[in-house]
């Protein structure tokens, strides 16, 4: 029997949902190494796609940011984008005409009636009702935590992710007034703080109620290149089979970890999920505790 083609075999038809189901209980740089080695597809090449379609994608990423909080604070204003404009595009608005809110307390108050968009008016059961909108997650050990960033959003197609997700210097936002991101560099201002090899999951649904044209979850694995024939600096590149982003149908997933038992078993049925691994956060004494302090520390620079 031919093992070695046996295996190919196998790869050729592999299971998409389980390994993302993989990747996201992950929770170290060797766990993602032995997903990585276990399979022949990510062996190939051909298979990766450099991070916003550009060789020299290194300088623009790294120098980004030198604060790995602030760093993860963009990642949160990403997600606070993407609820909002969900909400503009359930309510019929284009999110760029002159029919959307001018600011982000606008929209707060149009699409949340909290008056004024203070969030601070709400009681503490209303505040906790609408914070569910948004997860921030930590997992794994004290030592070297990764963190879970979920979104109910607006979500993206798996077509989308190079223009979205993954894109850089694209005017995505510009003429949304309402948001906060508007340079598309925000999101991969954390890469570098993840562990040594930069390992970032990303996995998406677009919203039902904006889009159900196509049902499928795509995602896909971010990761730092090191330098290889002549380059002169490393390359950030993502899982992309044939330069598509894997995807597979699912209507939802037990994958959220509960902030209880730690265990990877909430619902989700949409919108955005990001894992940083080993993710190298300033202040360690406590995860969640630190992570709390640091960003209402620098959230108001």
């Amino acid at each position: 029997m031919n093992y070695q083609k046996m295996n190919l075999d196998f790869d050729n038809q592999i299971n998409y949902k389980k390994l993302a189901i993989d990747f996201i209980k992950a929770e170290t740089e060797k766990e993602i190494d032995s997903i990585l080695n276990k399979h022949e597809i990510f062996a190939d090449d051909n298979n990766w796609r450099n991070y916003g379609d550009l060789d020299n994608n290194f300088g623009t990423i790294g120098n980004q940011q030198s604060d790995s909080t602030l760093a993860l604070v963009e990642k949160i204003v990403n997600s606070i984008d993407a609820v909002l404009i969900s909400e503009a595009k359930k309510n019929g608005i284009d999110p760029s005409s002159d029919a959307a809110p001018k600011t982000m307390n606008q929209a707060v108050e149009r699409f949340f009636n909290i008056q004024d968009g203070k969030i601070s008016l709400l009681s503490s059961k209303e505040q906790t009702k609408l914070a569910e909108k948004i997860n921030l997650i930590a997992t794994g050990s004290r030592q070297n935590p990764s963190y879970i960033i979920y979104d109910k959003g607006e979500g993206q197609r798996p077509e989308d992710f190079p223009d979205t997700l993954l894109s850089l210097h694209k005017s995505n936002k510009d003429k949304i007034l309402f948001v906060q991101g508007r340079f598309n560099m925000g999101g991969t201002g954390a890469l570098p703080f993840c562990g040594q090899k930069n390992y970032q999951f990303v996995m998406s649904r677009k919203h039902p109620e904006i889009d159900n044209s196509n049902n499928e979850w795509g995602f896909t694995l971010v990761r730092r290149r090191r330098p290889k024939d002549g380059e002169k600096s490393s390359v950030y590149e993502y899982f992309a089979p044939d330069q598509k982003i894997a995807s597979f149908k699912a209507d939802s997933l037990d994958i959220l970890p509960d902030s209880k038992s730690g265990k990877y078993k909430n619902k989700i049925n949409y919108g955005t999920l990001i894992k940083l691994y080993e993710y190298d956060i300033t202040d360690r004494t406590l995860i969640t505790f630190d992570l709390y302090y640091s960003l209402n520390r620098k959230r108001g620079r």
